[in-house]
């Protein structure tokens, strides 16, 4: 089966390859600001910004490191923000999500994916699985659709309020990771803007939720007490990173 647009003559395929979908998808395209901000290239006034920086350097790191590889899947990637990290690497990224949009290849719910066995060389999942009322499901879809030695990129919040839609369930630790991973193998998790710099982003967090209220004082915060905090978030890291306390994690593991 082929993975072309809608409409494309499915009966081209190529000898040999293998069903990737149990319908046909579509070879979507990147939106990488629809979520708001720039993950990739999130400002110095974003709450955010020590995470979403760190976050896609860890991409970018575990990009690198693969070998050219024929499919990726990114669960909830809607927007596809980090597909630039992956050009060159991969021959297909694909986006499954719940909402459709132009990035999102497969409309459809990521604990029951619309995918076939072993048919993913890595899989992706980005502060999705928060979201997701039964994660050990979305686990176990994750490593049904991954090919035996398949990488997962997966990466959680630790400490963070109420956020995102439809519902906001959980907040992971390393030991609680290293558990619903138990399935899989060379399982690491670090925090991804770490200790010490954690702090200055939940402050910022914090302060950005207590001004919510007053649009302009928002701004002004945005402008001044942001901008400071990920400097100095951005010093200590240098200093000091460690994980004892970290507002998110990454993981990479093995299927």
């Amino acid at each position: 089966m082929t993975l072309d647009a809608p409409g494309s003559d499915v009966g081209k395929s190529d000898a040999g390859e293998s069903d990737v979908r149990k319908s046909v998808v579509r070879k979507s395209g990147s939106e990488p600001k629809l979520r708001g901000m720039d993950l990739v290239r999130p400002s110095l006034r974003d709450a955010t910004y020590l995470d979403c920086r760190r976050r896609a350097e860890m991409i970018a790191e575990q990009a690198a490191k693969l070998p050219w590889v024929k499919n990726l899947l990114d669960v909830g990637g809607r927007g596809k923000p980090y597909a630039c990290f992956f050009t060159g690497r991969v021959a297909n990224h694909y986006v499954l999500d719940v909402e459709p949009a132009y990035s999102v290849d497969v409309v459809g719910d990521a604990r029951n994916m619309p995918l076939s066995d072993a048919s993913m060389d890595v899989v992706m999942i980005t502060q999705v699985l928060e979201h997701i009322p039964d994660p050990i499901a979305v686990i176990g879809e994750i490593r049904r659709v991954l090919k035996p030695g398949g990488t997962l990129l997966l990466s959680v919040p630790s400490i963070f309020p109420q956020h995102g839609s439809p519902g906001d369930y959980w907040r992971y630790m390393p030991q609680g990771l290293q558990w619903i991973l138990r399935d899989f193998h060379n399982v690491t998790v670090k925090g991804e803007a770490g200790t010490v710099p954690s702090i200055f982003l939940v402050i910022n967090v914090y302060v950005d939720l207590l001004t919510s209220p007053w649009p302009w004082l928002r701004r002004l915060v945005e402008w001044t007490i942001c901008p400071v905090n990920n400097l100095a978030g951005l010093l200590a890291a240098r200093i000091y990173r460690g994980d004892q306390f970290a507002s998110n994690y990454f993981v990479v593991a093995v299927r």
